[in-house]
């Protein structure tokens, strides 16, 4: 399981809401492709629906924008930076059941966001899809060369 590196995640995982009215976003996507050590918190966007819920069932972790709840901290604003809660989850990465911001949309987040932190994890998520595009060029060029073969050899 991937997300066992996540901090936070048990207690994510004990409040046993539905998967599908969430998405983990800020530095967890990161954290799951090895661009970053470790997650101090895990941020969640929830759509108005989970909010509801949660903001009843927890009054005294309610905070403003987001309850907090052992380390998880839940939002349903950010949607100003990430768009509409359908799409977002919608376009997410699915890694262990749960919906994880794509990493592309995590650096358009990241870049919106601002600030010296965020600026320095574009900067390494650039390094990182860099690195995949050269493996995935790489990949299609011993393909074509093996069809080359493949079809010399026919």
């Amino acid at each position: 399981m991937y997300t066992r590196k996540l901090r936070c995640m048990d207690a994510l995982k004990e409040l046993n809401i539905p998967k599908e009215d969430f998405v983990i976003y800020g530095s967890a996507p990161m954290v799951l492709r090895g661009l970053k050590e470790k997650n101090n918190d895990l941020d969640v966007l929830v759509r108005d629906s989970l909010w509801d819920k949660l903001s009843v069932k927890y009054p005294n972790n309610v905070n403003g924008d987001y309850i907090d709840i052992n380390g998880v901290s839940f939002t349903h604003t950010d949607k100003n930076f990430l768009g509409d809660i359908d799409e977002v989850i919608k376009n997410s990465d699915i890694i262990d059941g749960y919906h994880i911001l794509s990493i592309l949309e995590t650096k358009r987040w990241k870049e919106k966001v601002g600030g010296e932190r965020h600026l320095a994890d574009v900067k390494k998520i650039d390094e990182y899809l860099a690195k995949v595009e050269r493996i995935y060029l790489k990949c299609i060029c011993i393909k074509y060369n093996i069809m080359r073969r493949i079809r010399w050899v026919l």
